[in-house]
């Protein structure tokens, strides 16, 4: 796993200078605790702020769609921070399905050698809503997958990071 974006990446992911962000590239457990952050915020109606941390789902999506690799690892550092099921929930529904629908066929090699030692990937695979025009191939191996993982329409807690 990557351990930081570029600086220079997210400054293109998001449309702005790289004068305009702080110094230094972004740690993956930076990008992980402001995203959870966010997440908690946009789905608490009376919290102040919810878009402060908006940025880090548009670099997601652009990750998501542009760099599927890095997207992976950001998945992973934000699967690796969650505290509860939903925000599981909330990054199936959100990154992990983007990714899949951008890039799955391309990525699921990837996703198939990391989660016999990330149970909350496959966790969060359980969440993942398919398309109608869902690529068959793709979906087979996801199947195969979490076939014996709890899902998380289950109300199955979340699985310790390995």
């Amino acid at each position: 796993m990557s351990g930081a974006i570029p600086r220079t990446l997210v400054a293109e992911a998001l449309g702005l200078s790289p004068d305009h962000l702080p110094p230094g590239d972004l740690p993956l457990s930076r990008l992980a605790t402001r995203y959870l952050a966010f997440l908690d915020r946009s789905q608490d109606a009376d919290a102040p702020g919810q878009a402060e941390d908006a940025w880090t789902d548009a670099l997601l999506e652009t990750l998501a769609t542009d760099r599927p690799a890095l997207c992976m690892d950001a998945i992973l550092a934000a699967l690796a921070a969650c505290t509860t099921a939903e925000q599981a929930a909330l990054i199936a529904a959100g990154p992990l399905e983007r990714l899949l629908e951008a890039n799955g066929p391309a990525i699921i090699d990837a996703i198939e050698a990391r989660a016999p030692q990330t149970p909350r990937l496959v966790f969060a695979l359980t969440g993942v809503w398919r398309p109608e025009q869902a690529n068959p191939l793709l979906w087979a191996r996801i199947d195969a997958l979490t076939e014996t993982t709890p899902g998380l329409d289950s109300g199955a807690p979340l699985p310790p990071c390995a």
